[in-house]
């Protein structure tokens, strides 16, 4: 199958290389250019637990890149969506499929700009990757992935492509809860990406408030509303639980989460397309979400003002 990894970051890379070790011809897209140059030049090195890999894979800008393909997977920063497909959709073609494995809400909305819900499949997935420096990647453990079609159809293009991905290990599950899944993520990543930030603090830090459960609680109760307004049944237990459970030293306790590292290197943060999304939705519903607003508002405080210093003298 021929590939495109559209955002070539920490998942883009891992996902591309898994893709082309099982012998599919898979580009790598992105517009970090030392990034670009080190892939190519040296090529990607992917560090496991069984030792470190050395694949020549290519990689390409997105206005170099070239030839329609049969699988355009987008794994940009939500707020890069759609600058970054249009600026590679000659890469979609009238048979090309369109997967999105992004955080966030609104990746979905984005995308059928560029094409129909028939062609276009949304997904999670649980894979953990990091990128340690331009070319370099580590694979964190395994992981798996839920997808659907937006129409919600099963059709023999999505049981191709999930044939193919399993080929690679990606252990790829068809599933018409996958919406349900991608709500839970944007529940789990409102409450921890946004929290771990304010407190410029790991995951387990901010686990061991003694009052952290009543916190989330507040949290999810607001995304539980407004997800049944949109037919979407949330479990609020069951999310509360499944962050409670990553407060482990052993799970991702020691974890500092993408928005806290895009906070401290001077990148905007994807607070639009989580607690920012909860609140333009229930705006719409007329719902309050107080607890979303506030974290949103203070979130967007941090980014407008990070780059202010304490003036001298100032106690």
């Amino acid at each position: 199958m021929k590939i495109a990894i559209v955002g070539s970051g920490a998942m883009g890379c891992r996902f591309g290389s898994m893709l082309f070790e099982s012998g599919n011809d898979v580009l790598l897209v992105d517009g970090w250019k030392d990034h670009v140059e080190a892939i190519n030049r040296d090529g990607l090195k992917i560090i496991r637990e069984s030792g470190t890999h050395i694949q020549r894979i290519r990689a390409a800008y997105p206005h170099e890149a070239s030839g329609e393909v049969d699988l355009f997977i987008v794994f940009t920063k939500a707020m890069q969506t759609d600058s970054m497909v249009r600026s590679c959709q000659q890469l979609v073609g009238n048979h090309t499929r369109v997967l999105t494995l992004q955080n966030g809400l609104g990746n979905i909305e984005t995308l059928e700009k560029y094409v129909s819900r028939n062609r276009l499949i949304a997904g999670v997935t649980t894979f953990g990757t990091e990128l340690l420096k331009p070319g370099t990647i580590q694979a964190l453990g395994s992981g798996n992935i839920q997808i659907m079609q937006a129409d919600g159809k099963v059709t023999k293009e999505i049981q191709n492509i999930t044939d193919t991905m399993n080929g690679a290990g990606m252990n790829v599950e068809i599933s018409p809860n996958a919406l349900i899944s991608i709500w839970n993520k944007v529940a789990f990543n409102c409450v921890l990406n946004t929290l771990c930030t304010l407190m410029k603090n790991t995951v387990g830090a901010v686990g061991s408030y003694s009052q952290i459960e009543q916190v989330i609680a507040d949290i999810v109760d607001e995304i539980v509303l407004v997800a049944e307004k949109e037919n979407i049944s949330l479990n609020k237990q069951e999310i509360i639980n499944m962050i409670i459970h990553v407060f482990d030293p052993n799970m991702a306790g020691n974890h500092l989460p993408s928005m806290l590292q895009d906070m401290e290197n001077g990148r905007p943060t994807e607070i639009d397309y989580l607690n920012g999304a909860i609140v333009k939705k229930a705006e719409a519903y007329q719902i309050p979400v107080p607890t979303n607003r506030l974290i949103m508002h203070l979130i967007k405080m941090m980014e407008e003002t990070r780059s202010l210093p304490i003036p001298e003298g100032v106690h």
